[in-house]
């Protein structure tokens, strides 16, 4: 095993004791990173099959089963934006507030973590994303927008995702500007 992954996973599930333990002083920011190296390449469409298996749930009005999805991705990688705000959903509609609670003050944390990398209007300021529906929740939640164009462009030895997006508190489009390389 490569020493790097070792020790990216020795970092992951050092940071998952501490969070799950309610240390919220821990940084979220290293721990979406190894969270997502340490599941590895396959945790983007992972959280979209669990993703759609929530809403499918959801719509059946079977908030358990919901539930059971985001916890297979969070079993997978607890420093899942989507997964934390399924489960926070899921546990709202099972009446359970304070397992909803401990999950939106994860998510919370997790989305403050982004916003502290840039404004996300060029590259050199965009924000770190580690999977492709940690950008799109991270919209939703934090910046009211949603993207109606995605493209991605290499630039500088770096990916980026640029999505075109409307803000309906401007009335403009503008681009925004996700760093990709993970």
């Amino acid at each position: 095993t490569d020493p790097r992954l070792r020790s990216t996973a020795d970092e992951y599930l050092e940071l998952l004791h501490r969070v799950q333990q309610g240390d919220m002083s821990v940084d979220f920011r290293a721990f979406r990173i190894a969270g997502a190296l340490v599941a590895g390449p396959h945790v983007s469409a992972t959280e979209v099959a669990d993703r759609n298996a929530f809403k499918r749930f959801m719509a059946a009005s079977n908030p358990q089963g919901a539930l059971d999805s985001s916890d297979r991705t969070l079993d997978i990688d607890y420093a899942s934006t989507v997964a934390h705000f399924d489960a926070m959903m899921a546990c709202r509609a099972l009446k359970n507030e304070d397992e909803a609670a401990k999950h939106e003050k994860v998510l919370n944390a997790l989305l403050d973590s982004i916003a502290k990398d840039g404004d996300g209007k060029a590259p050199e300021s965009s924000y770190l994303a580690v999977t492709t529906q940690e950008e799109y929740i991270f919209m939703a939640l934090r910046l009211n927008v949603k993207a109606s164009e995605q493209s991605l462009v290499t630039q500088n030895g770096h990916s980026y995702d640029r999505l075109k997006v409307f803000d309906p508190k401007t009335n403009t489009t503008q681009y925004l500007w996700f760093n990709a390389d993970i």
